[in-house]
């Protein structure tokens, strides 16, 4: 007896971090040079005899998940030092997840179609902020423009283009049309692209709520013009999915783009080895674990006192791409009895310091605000404790010491104060 074919398979939807969803192309997936790093699976719905090729010294990483399509393996190529990690699997394609998400202008998550001509935002100097919309284009060249929450839908074939200039937008999507909008595009037809560029950097989150929840940028479902980030400096940071079925995803030129899942057509790198395209999705929340109680020791009035808090950690559970905090203490005044003048020990007389990491987890590069006892500050106003920049899920931990200078005046007593940790 003998199992179905593969025609006789039913298609199920694409449950990667990465879903290249272009059926027969070849280079698909192509990385020539630079790198690709995913958390969790890349499927390549490609059936071409070379639907991937990472060429250089350079890679093609999905942390914790798979590798693969139905050209895998013989059809993911390797050249001049590229490599998979893991080693492609063969696995059935995946059709498209969001195939079914209701498109502007038809979304409730979209703006009111005003009539034609759509006006164009070309911001060139300075801060400005904007609302959303529908708009031909919308341009940045240096200085700050700030996005409202909402979704921006482009038309024009000049699109979204940042060139130098800084892009900030919470609870914002991004949406390509064409030139034919409200009426959708026409199949194969190239309108409005996002192209990120010269030194420009974006930075958004996705709603969270309404139809366009979890989505950074969308493109109509027929729209082949795509994201691209090029050049050095250059960045995307999407804070959600980035949906473009017919468009490809690309990063060149030293350019960097990240999202927390991306369905697209194709995806390329290239032109230096730093051109990157990350792809982590959001699962978890920054927090800070520190300890419930701890004894200072003793001495007497005019005398000093050392001691090691324990250990705090902070956990960044967000898997962002980018990603940095920094953690805050400070204290109240230690007092004793009834917290008269002579029962009291002033912040200022309490000093902080929180020493070198003593451990840490993930991608994270972690800097103590006072990395010595010579470096100890009062607590008489909050203090930065630690700062860090990582990539993905990491973790940092220290082990901070509080130094008390009893003033002399001071009874004898039990004292007792709060030293708080907050991470932000």
């Amino acid at each position: 007896m003998t199992g179905p074919s593969d025609a006789a398979r039913a298609a199920t939807a694409c449950t990667a971090s990465l879903c290249v969803l272009n059926p027969s192309a070849a280079d698909a997936l192509y990385v020539h040079p630079g790198s690709v790093q995913v958390t969790g699976s890349i499927l390549v719905n490609s059936t071409n005899s070379q639907a991937a090729l990472v060429s250089g010294s350079t890679s093609v990483i999905a942390n914790g998940g798979t590798i693969g399509g139905p050209a895998a393996p013989a059809g993911f190529a390797t050249s001049s030092g590229g490599a998979y990690s893991p080693a492609p699997t063969n696995q059935p394609a995946g059709t498209d997840p969001y195939a079914s998400l209701a498109q502007c202008p038809a979304a409730s998550a979209c703006p009111s179609t005003p009539t034609p001509p759509y006006p164009s935002v070309n911001h060139v100097t300075g801060n400005q902020t904007i609302n959303p919309g529908v708009y031909s284009s919308i341009s940045s060249v240096t200085g700050t423009l700030t996005l409202n929450p909402g979704t921006y839908v482009i038309t024009g074939t000049t699109g979204m283009t940042i060139s130098g200039g800084k892009v900030n937008g919470t609870g914002v999507t991004i949406y390509l049309a064409c030139p034919s909008y409200p009426t959708a595009c026409a199949a194969g037809t190239s309108g409005a692209a996002f192209t990120d560029q010269s030194g420009g950097k974006t930075t958004l989150s996705a709603p969270t709520t309404g139809a366009f929840a979890g989505f950074s940028v969308i493109a109509d479902r027929n729209n082949t013009a795509g994201v691209a980030v090029t050049g050095n400096g250059t960045s995307i940071t999407g804070g959600g999915t980035i949906y473009t079925a017919s468009g490809k995803l690309t990063a060149a030129s030293g350019g960097k783009a990240s999202f927390t899942r991306a369905v697209v057509d194709s995806v390329e790198t290239n032109d230096s080895n730093s051109s990157q395209i990350t792809v982590i999705p959001t699962t978890g929340t920054l927090s800070i674990s520190v300890p419930a109680t701890a004894g200072l020791g003793t001495a007497a009035p005019g005398g000093t006192l050392s001691a090691a808090l324990g250990t705090v950690t902070v956990s960044d559970q967000r898997g962002l791409a980018t990603s940095t905090w920094t953690a805050t203490v400070s204290a109240t005044n230690f007092t004793t009895g009834g917290a008269t003048p002579a029962e009291t020990i002033t912040t200022s007389n309490a000093s902080y310091w929180s020493g070198p990491a003593t451990n840490t987890n993930g991608i994270v590069t972690a800097t103590p605000g006072q990395s010595s006892a010579s470096a100890a500050q009062a607590l008489s106003s909050p203090r930065t404790a630690f700062t860090a920049s990582g990539n993905g899920n990491n973790s940092t931990s220290w082990s901070p010491t509080v130094v008390i200078t009893i003033p002399a005046p001071a009874v004898h007593g039990a004292y007792t104060g709060t030293v708080t940790h907050s991470v932000a």
